[in-house]
């Protein structure tokens, strides 16, 4: 899977990485995992990431990520962590400068857009794909790479535990462990560290929580002007989701919150039972079986019934 890519990067010189829109830390931790990985190799790289949240401002070096391409071309553009371009954290403008894309992903998808595509989808985060993709460069993996990879193993399995946690993965921490990655301080600063605002927006969200289906589904709005009122970003907002699937009983939770642009975001997560990703896909977004999301940009309660019936459909069958 790798031949091909490892060309790619051995024939360019000026490399740029990018996640999705949002980043969340597996995004994040594949991006820079890389970029500072193709550094050690002698080439000149960047991260471009438009914002981040500040959940994630103790990696180190977070804040070197640049918001735009300096060069009127470049070699190559690495995505990472998203499986449409549409989604990525680049302009249509800067995308277009790279002479050549490689795609890193995990996730179901809609088409490769890459040159080169390097896909595994048995895989629970892309961290995991840059992690084996490093090891077959011979790339020294130290403790700071290691660090963002551990990030991006860690946030999207949930802690290593959801199923989709491999023995692989397990093997993966356990070598970045070995190498002195603390894994206690990032699940510290990530699971134990919150803001006073963000546990406002929690109250909200779940005095928000609307519940169907004998509780198999759970869904709560919040709406762009709660959030500003908090004083939160975006990103900041995200994560919602699992508080409202924490009831005994839920089968699907649903945290839509509004974005300063005037559509709402959709975030879905599943047991198990239900694969929200072919939900999602429905409406334009993407994810996996247990985790998947879209973007609403038509009229909210029309979209939320419509929402409604389609996962009621899925608890009959």
């Amino acid at each position: 899977m790798f031949e091909q890519a490892k060309k790619l990067i051995n024939d360019s010189s000026t490399i740029y990485v990018v996640g999705h829109i949002g980043p969340d830390g597996d995004s994040i931790g594949s991006a820079f995992g890389m970029c500072l990985a193709l550094r050690k190799m002698g080439k000149k790289s960047n991260v471009i990431m438009q914002n981040y949240s500040d959940s994630f401002s103790f990696l180190p070096g977070i804040n070197e990520a640049v918001k735009t391409v300096e060069e009127d071309s470049y070699d190559l553009l690495i995505c990472v962590d998203s499986s449409d371009e549409k989604r990525l954290d680049i302009s249509l403008e800067d995308f277009n400068k790279a002479k050549k894309k490689l795609m890193i992903d995990h996730h179901k998808q809609v088409r490769s857009y890459g040159d080169v595509n390097c896909i595994d989808t048995e895989l629970p985060a892309a961290s995991e794909i840059v992690y084996n993709f490093l090891n077959y460069l011979s790339v020294d993996i130290d403790k700071t790479i290691g660090m963002y990879i551990y990030t991006g193993l860690m946030t999207d399995t949930g802690s290593f535990n959801y199923s989709s946690t491999k023995s692989s993965t397990l093997r993966a921490v356990a070598n970045l462990v070995e190498i002195g990655v603390d894994f206690s301080y990032i699940c510290d600063r990530l699971n134990h560290t919150l803001k006073e605002a963000k546990l406002k927006l929690i109250a909200k969200t779940i005095e928000n929580m609307e519940v169907y289906f004998d509780g198999k589904f759970r869904y709560s709005y919040v709406p762009y002007s709660e959030i500003y009122k908090l004083g939160l970003d975006e990103e900041d907002a995200e994560g919602m989701t699992n508080y409202l699937r924490l009831p005994e009983g839920t089968e699907v939770a649903v945290y839509v919150r509004g974005k300063s642009d005037g559509t709402n975001k959709v975030s879905m997560r599943s047991g198990g039972k239900v694969d929200v990703s072919q939900i999602a896909i429905q409406f334009g977004g993407g994810g996996h079986v247990r985790a998947a999301g879209y973007t609403m940009k038509e009229d909210i309660e029309k979209e939320k019934q419509e929402l409604i019936n389609i996962i009621g459909g899925k608890f009959k069958c």
